[in-house]
């Protein structure tokens, strides 16, 4: 099983955003990745911008889920 948990560090303890849903005593390896806060923003704008172009889902383009309810 791999999850991906976001959190804060805060000393030697990490603050996760959401609770485990892992059996107490269970054994698991931690990678740890800094996320800069500019990259954070632009991934997070990218997101954005792309939710509000639209979806190409072929030869027809769908801008909101109801287009593929109207025809």
């Amino acid at each position: 099983m791999k999850k991906i948990y976001r959190g804060i560090v805060e000393g030697k303890v990490i603050r996760l955003e959401e609770s485990l849903d892992l059996p107490l005593g269970s054994q698991a390896i931690i990678t740890l990745t800094t996320l800069e806060k500019e990259e954070q923003e632009e991934i997070t704008s990218r997101q954005i911008k792309l939710l509000s172009e639209g979806f190409d889902l072929g030869k027809k383009f769908y801008a909101e889920r109801n287009d593929l309810y109207a025809r």
